[in-house]
């Protein structure tokens, strides 16, 4: 049974035209976004936060995960993600670093991209 999940995401550094691709692929995810802000970090980077909803079935720390993978796949690279999930019985913070997506990335089957010369 899904149920209404209310969230707040805070990603970070990403340059603009990244930052319109992740809501893109936000929505893709079932991410209904409610209010976005884009806050400039540097003259490429911005911080993208956004209040959202969803109906899902997932546990909150499944679904924030899911969604650490969908923004990977869409960036291929590491950006700093907050997830705040709200249900109806507590609210769940989840934050990924650097260490949580090279744990997460073998469930997703993702892979480290090559590094650069």
């Amino acid at each position: 049974m899904s149920i209404n999940l209310q969230l707040q995401l805070s990603i970070a550094p990403l340059s603009c035209f990244e930052a319109q691709r992740c809501l893109t692929q936000l929505a893709r995810e079932g991410i209904v976004t409610l209010w976005q802000d884009q806050r400039p970090l540097s003259n490429d980077t911005c911080l993208l936060n956004l209040s959202a909803e969803c109906a899902s079935s997932e546990s909150p720390e499944w679904l924030s995960e899911r969604l650490a993978a969908a923004v990977w796949k869409e960036t291929g690279r590491f950006v700093r993600l907050s997830c705040l999930v709200d249900t109806e019985a507590a609210e769940h913070l989840f934050t990924f670093e650097e260490p949580d997506y090279q744990r997460l990335m073998p469930a997703f089957r993702l892979r480290m991209p090559p590094l650069r010369r």
